[in-house]
């Protein structure tokens, strides 16, 4: 067999209509081409274009992949499941998740360090809600337990939520107030611990302001 023509498409410029006897075969990317060195005339086999179809398949998911981490970061669990239901192959996404993974672009543990940093940090959540998430990301357990060893402090986080809120229960009496302020850290994944911290700390500033 024998690559008798290779036709720029018209939808795309990046891609080539293959031909092979004289009959149209199949469409690849220009890079794919250059890889194999493809052009009319060229000898093929039924093993050599198996390849070179792989090698398209192993392109395309490669480049959706890289479309949905330009959105956000994901996990590997996250991106295995976006590109099993575009149709690639298990072995084909495999390997693409192999490749992005020894290029430092999908990791897991980066993710998870990151993201518990950013959630109490920035949107003020408490570790058992942050450890929630990213359990529910697919992160592994032990990995998620490594980052939330090393993450900051959430006193700081459960203070600012409270004083965000605070205002909105001023009308009602200080018991219902802090049963309220309790639920709503709670409900911010904050330790039971820290939410008893911040609302002493709170009670003891109350007390004060009464005596000035």
């Amino acid at each position: 067999m024998r690559i008798s023509a290779l036709k720029p498409q018209r939808r795309s410029k990046k891609r080539l209509s293959v031909f092979v006897d004289g009959e149209y075969a199949f469409s690849l990317d220009r890079e794919t081409v250059a890889q194999f060195r493809l052009k009319a005339g060229t000898r093929v086999d039924p093993k050599l274009l198996e390849q070179i179809v792989l090698e398209e398949q192993f392109r395309h998911c490669r480049d959706d992949a890289f479309r949905l981490l330009s959105y956000r970061a994901r996990s590997e669990k996250e991106l295995r499941e976006r590109l099993d239901k575009k149709g690639y192959s298990p072995e084909i996404v495999e390997k693409v998740l192999a490749r992005l993974q020894e290029l430092g672009i999908v990791d897991d543990e980066k993710l998870a360090r990151d993201y518990v940093e950013a959630r109490i940090t920035v949107g003020h959540k408490g570790k058992f809600r942050v450890k929630q998430e990213l359990l529910k990301k697919g992160i592994a357990p032990e990995t998620v337990l490594t980052a939330l060893q090393t993450a900051p402090s959430e006193l700081a986080a459960a203070r600012m939520v409270l004083e965000h809120h605070l205002p909105r229960y001023r009308r009602l009496d200080p018991q219902t107030r802090l049963r309220r302020l309790y639920g709503l850290l709670a409900r911010r994944g904050f330790a039971a611990d820290t939410i008893d911290q911040v609302l002493r700390q709170y009670r003891q500033d109350t007390s004060q302001n009464l005596l000035t």
